[in-house]
């Protein structure tokens, strides 16, 4: 294995590390923050083309990383990295956000697909073509199809973003993609969320039909993302995630917005009936999520079918600040518990947002989505804080974001939560065995570095640098 690169922290006992595998050395220029290119350079580096569309790629490597696989991971359209790069990038690139909303279009939804997860109306998750070198790949060892459709959160962000262009130029929704007109796919679009919220929660949950699919199919979707108080992992068959309730309730007030602007008998219900089923959604976060004094990450069923709450603090909660679900009177005692709860020491450390609490039994510094800080996640939840009328807080949260990432030379997809005790992100991948977290004998990736340009910490950066607090 060669020399020990795992960091203590990120191991706990009873655990087995079988890979430490190398990816960056210390002389990258990366770890020198003046290497760091542009704003600008590294907006034109992301945008990339798909459906005849210039649009932004999930993440590019640098020029001395091409030829590094573990570097080349995102380079296609990803419906929901994609929508939100646009969404942060709309001063700078106000073009970005119809070209998204168009070419995901001309990928959406028709018939039902095991294998690609497709969905009438679905907005797809990773378009990629068959020559692209990862597609090769996932085909041969998951049994994937393209463009592959493993998402729930990637239609309510379509729908809400589609909203916001027709707002400010409503010819948009005529314009015709494959020969059908914007808002006759978001109808379309709308008729899949409300069959997804037929489940016995009544909220959207994560079901997969491609057994070899993503089994979270939300923006935190590594397989340990959500877990109980005690570390027990999801049992992966009815997780709902908080901040999709809150896209959800966004997506469903969207379309009601759309269908005023052009009124039609092919929409699946009234601009009222979804009203009330935005209603419905919110009461459903306070009745299955709501702890009495603060979120919980989610919740699922168990063996018996009885709902059970994830009571676990992690950044998601904060994201519902950045959504309309909790605006009103009526819901500041739930705004300032989450606001008290993202700039507190657990979740709020020097890179930024973590996504898991550092008093959590299941925290990782390194982890992927349990312990580091995401520099778009932060933003968001910040984008959030200000809307909310939380401007100190904000600023707090948001000033730490942008110090990361001018600490680096790069704009990477996430840091370390322990920086500056250890380094700004991790070099090394890292696989363990073990017993803790409900992992037992199986197979886990702890620890692995980053994208060095992801394009939504390129659209967090550009937030940052317009955000005034």
């Amino acid at each position: 294995m060669g020399q020990k690169l795992v960091i203590d922290s990120d191991v706990k006992v009873g655990e087995k590390v079988i890979l430490d595998k190398q990816v960056f050395k210390a002389d990258d220029p990366i770890f020198d923050p003046t290497t760091r290119p542009s704003l600008e350079a590294a907006i034109g580096m992301i945008i990339g083309s798909q459906s005849g569309f210039e649009i932004p790629f999930a993440a590019v490597p640098l020029s001395h990383h091409v030829d590094m696989a573990e570097q080349n991971l995102y380079r296609c359209l990803f419906g929901r990295d994609s929508l939100l790069i646009a969404d942060l990038l709309s001063k700078r690139r106000p073009e970005l956000r119809l070209n998204v909303l168009s070419s995901l279009a001309s990928v959406q939804g028709v018939n039902i697909d095991l294998l690609s997860e497709e969905e009438p109306g679905r907005i797809a998750h990773e378009v990629r073509s068959a020559d692209d070198l990862r597609a090769i790949e996932l085909v041969a060892s998951a049994s994937w199809k393209f463009p592959y459709y493993g998402s729930v959160d990637a239609t309510l962000i379509w729908l809400r973003i589609l909203r916001d262009v027709a707002v400010e130029t409503p010819t948009n929704l005529d314009i015709e993609i494959v020969g059908v007109p914007l808002w006759q796919r978001a109808a379309q679009a709308t008729s899949w969320v409300l069959k997804r919220l037929e489940t016995p929660s009544g909220i959207i949950e994560s079901h997969r039909s491609n057994p070899n699919g993503i089994s979270n199919q939300v923006w935190k979707d590594s397989g340990d993302s959500y877990m109980h108080a005690d570390g027990t992992l999801a049992r992966g068959d009815s997780t709902a995630s908080i901040e999709t309730v809150g896209e959800t309730y966004d997506a469903l007030i969207a379309a009601s917005q759309i269908q005023g602007l052009r009124p039609s008998a092919l929409w699946p219900a009234s601009v009222e009936e979804l009203k009330e089923r935005a209603t419905q959604v919110q009461q459903r976060l306070i009745e299955l999520m709501w702890l009495g004094d603060r979120f919980a990450l989610g919740t699922e069923r168990d063996e018996q079918g009885i709902q059970r709450p994830f009571d676990s603090q992690a950044s998601n909660q904060g994201r519902l600040l950045d959504s309309q679900i909790l605006v009103g009177n009526e819901f500041e005692q739930y705004r300032r518990a989450i606001a008290d709860a993202v700039t507190g020491p657990e979740l709020l450390g020097e890179t930024g947002l973590r996504t898991l609490s550092a008093n959590h039994v299941s925290y990782r510094p390194g982890g992927y989505h349990t312990g580091s800080a995401w520099p778009m996640d932060g933003v968001f939840v910040a984008r959030g804080l200000a809307r909310q009328g939380y401007g100190r807080e904000a600023r707090m949260l948001a000033d730490k974001v942008k110090s990361a990432i001018e600490n680096f030379g790069g704009y990477p997809e996430f840091f370390r939560g322990d920086w500056p005790e250890n380094g700004l992100i991790s070099t090394s991948v890292v696989d363990i065995v073990g017993e803790i977290g409900d992992i037992q004998n199986r197979r886990n990736r702890i620890c692995q570095p980053p994208q060095i340009i992801q394009g939504w910490s390129v659209g967090a950066y550009a937030w940052l640098n317009e955000f005034s607090g």
